[in-house]
């Protein structure tokens, strides 16, 4: 027999992406468990300058530190805007400081990391033992060298320009459905965290570099927490809601 909601009572809300997190922490331990190389050692890691000792192809060192330097900058802008994001959802934030500040710094953030990645990306072009062209550039999972772990950092970080970019789509969308869209920003966030573990070994050792990258995902698992945890001024909406059903 069904029976008719009583007027004041509101239906519980679906958990939302953030409440999720813990799964897909889990799931990332266990995709770079997966696809971890399990020994280092006994071959030189593909695309380094002693696998290319071995393949007979230069290797130039000067773009190798320029991509590993827009890397980790790249990195460490992409959680802070994250961070930054998530900050722009908390009322107390927005007392001491402007809205409007937040968000040009939000947008400034994600276009700078945007950039560094691309050129992170791009200086693969001009090292001769990774072999990648324009289609390996673009499209996900089709580089012959490390192809899941390249595949990850090409599909997140298109998939953070294509969430950039739809801030112009706004107001066609509805607000609703854009905020959906734009926390596809956390997915791609994951994506290039398991690119930077699993590409290679360094950030798996205990070093500054492996500091610095579980520093940063911790710092996004933290603001991600906050936000999915309700506010003081949401538990007293539903409470004084719920007083209102209740009188009526």
């Amino acid at each position: 027999m069904a029976t008719t909601p009583r007027p004041g009572l509101r239906r519980p809300r679906a958990a939302s992406p953030a409440a999720l997190l813990p799964l897909l922490v889990i799931a990332l331990l266990v995709l770079s468990a997966a696809f971890a190389p399990a020994a280092h050692a006994a071959a030189p890691i593909p695309g380094s300058p002693l696998d290319a000792y071995d393949k007979q192809v230069p290797y130039d060192t000067g773009v190798h530190q320029l991509a590993r330097l827009a890397a980790l900058i790249a990195y460490a802008l992409l959680v802070a805007t994250v961070v930054l994001g998530v900050m722009l959802r908390l009322r107390f934030m927005q007392r001491s400081v402007n809205r409007a500040t937040f968000y040009g710094a939000h947008m400034t953030l994600a276009l700078s990391a945007m950039i560094f990645g691309c050129i992170h990306g791009v200086t693969f072009l001009y090292q001769p033992v990774w072999r990648m062209g324009i289609k390996e550039f673009t499209v996900p999972f089709t580089s012959g060298m490390q192809r899941i772990p390249v595949g990850f950092g090409i599909l997140g970080t298109e998939l953070a320009i294509a969430v950039a970019c739809a801030v112009w789509l706004q107001r066609r969308l509805g607000y609703r459905r854009w905020l959906r869209f734009h926390q596809l920003a956390y997915a791609a966030f994951a994506l290039i965290w398991l690119h930077v573990l699993l590409v290679h070994p360094e950030p798996r050792h205990v070093d500054l570099v492996a500091v610095g990258v579980a520093a940063g995902a911790l710092t996004v698992l933290l603001a991600l927490l906050i936000r999915a945890l309700p506010s003081r001024s949401r538990l007293r909406q539903r409470g004084v809601a719920g007083r209102t059903g209740a009188a009526r």
